[in-house]
């Protein structure tokens, strides 16, 4: 398995541990009547959602889908590696802005919470639009070549 899926699917990993061990904490503090935040529940779940799922199916499918050597020869026909890592990146620095800044405009109505939080939301669409893109290349028929013609 080449290095780019391996590194969505271990940075799931880490981010399943870490939603169970949030899921703990929660657990924990409502049994002691100490609930937390109602937001913290959902970048609990934005955490599990996003961290472990959306980032372990990009690491399987940029692993699965359908070749295409001619239009990748630097990835043996698997994608194009610098779009691949911008997505990454974009993901993977988006969801942890978004864990910060998302309960901080909750409690705190900070305007430069407000700010991080945007850039948050863009970043991990940026980095779904880049995977949307790869993806169709992948699965696009190839193009046609008249009769004879190759």
């Amino acid at each position: 398995m080449p290095i780019e899926p391996r590194l969505f699917i271990k940075t799931a990993m880490v981010y399943l541990a870490l939603t169970f061990l949030a899921g703990v904490i929660l657990a924990v503090a409502e049994a002691l009547q100490h609930p937390l935040p109602p937001v913290i529940a959902i970048e609990h779940g934005h955490a599990g959602f996003v961290g472990w799922l959306v980032n372990v199916v990009i690491g399987v499918a940029l692993w699965m889908f359908p070749l295409d050597t001619q239009r990748f020869p630097e990835s043996k026909g698997r994608y194009p590696v610098r779009a691949v890592m911008a997505a990454y990146l974009a993901l993977n620095i988006g969801l942890p802005l978004r864990l910060i800044s998302e309960p901080w405009v909750q409690l705190a109505d900070n305007p430069i919470a407000s700010t991080v939080l945007i850039l948050s939301a863009l970043l991990q669409f940026a980095a779904i639009a880049i995977v949307g893109y790869i993806v169709w290349l992948r699965i696009k028929a190839p193009a046609r070549h008249a009769p004879g013609v190759r």
